[in-house]
C-alpha cells in the first residue's frame, strides 16, 4: 500500500489520525498475535489489526499503540464500524474495472467484521 493519509473522516464525521506502521511496529504487532499467527485466521488478524494499529488519534485524542491484544480490541471498539470501513477504503481502494490493483484481499472482510 502506498503512503496512508496523515487523517481520515468517516461518513459519521470522526476523524482518525493515521501513521504508517514501520518494520518495528509490525514486528511488535507479529508478537501480539501470539497463537493467531499459528491459525487459518492470520491473514485476517493481521489485515485487521494493522488498520487498527495504524490510527493514532480519535477526534484528536491520542490513543497509544495498542500492546495487548485486548488493547487492540478496544481501540477497534472505539474506532467503530464506520471507522473500520472508511479504514478499509484507505488501506485498500478499489481499482478501476478489470484492474486487480488495489482490490480489497479476501482476507480482510468488513461485512464480517461488522457483525
Amino acid at each position: 500500500m502506498s503512503t496512508l493519509p496523515k487523517e481520515i473522516v468517516t461518513p459519521s464525521g470522526i476523524k482518525l489520525e493515521l501513521k504508517t506502521l514501520d518494520p518495528g511496529d509490525m514486528l511488535d504487532l507479529i508478537e501480539l498475535a501470539g497463537t493467531a499467527m499459528q491459525s487459518a485466521s492470520a491473514g485476517p488478524w493481521m489485515g485487521y489489526a494493522q488498520m487498527v494499529c495504524s490510527v493514532t488519534a480519535v477526534d484528536g485524542v491520542p490513543v497509544q499503540m495498542p500492546e495487548t491484544k485486548e488493547q487492540i480490541k478496544q481501540l477497534a471498539r472505539r474506532i467503530g464500524n464506520d471507522g473500520m470501513i472508511a479504514l478499509q477504503a484507505t488501506f485498500y481502494p478499489k481499482a478501476d474495472k478489470g484492474s486487480a490493483a488495489g482490490a480489497s484481499p479476501a482476507d480482510v472482510d468488513m461485512e464480517t467484521a461488522k457483525n
